[in-house]
């Protein structure tokens, strides 16, 4: 493959769904208070301008040799890549040492892949 272009976004994990199980702690089927544990069902959203740097990047990369590498800073991994190369906000697109902070226009993506 040629160049790796990588998309930096800030997954933030949401609670979708919540829900309390618990045992029974008798033969009546009473739920003790101290037997329930509260589950949360989690998911990773992006922003709608995170959304459209990365619809920008595949649309124009899917006739190119490119390779895309979505980095999240939610996490000390990607907070750490980003913070050592200098990335401030999100979303933001690096080719090589070239950086394009937010949705760029088509043309300034284009003429950063050149």
């Amino acid at each position: 493959m040629g160049k790796t272009i990588e998309v930096y976004v800030n997954a933030k994990e949401v609670i979708t769904q919540t829900s309390f199980e618990g045992r029974p702690l008798t033969g009546a089927g009473d739920i003790h208070y101290c037997s329930v544990k509260e589950i949360s069902k989690t998911e990773k959203i992006i922003s709608e301008e995170e959304k459209a740097a990365l619809k920008l990047v595949k649309t124009l990369c899917e006739r190119g040799d490119y390779k895309i590498q979505i980095i999240s800073v939610s996490n000390l991994k990607g907070k750490m890549k980003a913070r050592l190369k200098g990335i401030k906000s999100t979303p933001t697109i690096v080719v090589g040492n070239k950086h394009l902070v937010g949705v760029p226009k088509k043309e300034e993506f284009e003429a950063l892949l050149k």
